[in-house]
């Protein structure tokens, strides 16, 4: 089955007064991530008026799969003045993926008691977990490595999928077909945040790059790594398989930012954009 891609990589120089205060540069469009440089004028910045981490006049911003297409950016200098700017993304068209003949336990919720109070600490877990990701306003981020060299991409971000001939909710990752045992990689560098083995992800790796990000690498085999290491990206933390709900080994890539949901295919792609700031760097 072919999979089809609307790649779009932007690079925005945005003039703010009279001089450039402010770059940014990335894929501006649903399911893209930008990485920003300001000038040391500025003290604070926003987006759509949230305050998001600034680090060493350094940040990241994300756009969920369902983004709104309009925001607004919104730079505090350091005299007090404030100035505003426009960020217009592209709307994303989403493929439909039907897959059949899946055996009807992957898909059917558990009714056993014990099962679903444990899904539900595990949920909870995870999610408290991630909060303090969303509040880390370190940055550790060099550039972006995909975790699974030679693999087979079976399930791509952001599909509507049809299980069985039933719609379920899309897919907010990418599927990474594997042998049994194959290195999995961290993405970029990063402190563990939180491993484990639950009812739904199997053995799984979050990790925290600082700003906002995360990503999660599920139904691994095995970990190799543990919460609170520092990973460089391109080190090994564990091996692909099929634990968990899973009918195959793979692995199933996520990405978020501060709970945007963030495609792994278009964040590989701009490793020549992002966090070379050299070529980013405004004037002051």
């Amino acid at each position: 089955m072919k999979y089809f891609f609307i790649l779009i990589f932007i690079s925005l120089a945005l003039s703010i007064m009279a001089e450039d205060v402010l770059t940014l540069q990335g894929n501006a469009t649903q399911g893209g991530i930008m990485v920003g440089k300001v000038s040391s004028k500025v003290e604070k910045i926003f987006l759509d008026y949230q305050e998001i981490p600034l680090m060493e006049n350094i940040f990241l911003i994300g756009f969920d799969r369902d983004s709104k297409l309009r925001h607004i950016l919104t730079l505090v200098m350091q005299n007090g003045q404030m100035e505003t700017t426009e960020l217009l993304l592209t709307k994303r068209e989403y493929e439909t993926q039907r897959i059949d003949n899946i055996p009807p336990e992957y898909l059917e919720e558990p009714t056993d008691k014990d099962v679903i109070n444990r899904i539900e600490r595990e949920s909870a877990t995870l999610q408290e977990f991630r909060k303090n990701i969303h509040n880390n306003q370190f940055i550790y981020l060099d550039d972006f490595t995909i975790p699974v060299e030679n693999g087979k991409v079976t399930g791509i971000f952001g599909s509507n999928r049809i299980l069985n001939g039933i719609p379920v909710s899309p897919h907010n990752g990418l599927d990474i077909a594997a042998p049994l045992g194959t290195d999995i990689k961290s993405m970029a560098t990063g402190v563990v945040a939180l491993t484990g083995d639950y009812f739904y992800n199997g053995k799984f790796v979050l990790i925290d790059h600082g700003c906002g990000l995360s990503s999660i690498y599920i139904h691994m085999s095995t970990i190799s790594i543990e919460k609170g290491d520092y990973v460089l990206k391109g080190d090994k933390i564990g091996e692909v398989g099929s634990t968990g709900r899973s009918t195959g080994n793979h692995l199933h890539w996520g990405i978020s930012w501060k709970g945007e949901r963030i495609d792994p295919a278009l964040i590989t792609k701009q490793n020549n954009i992002l966090f070379k700031f050299s070529n980013i760097v405004g004037t002051d």
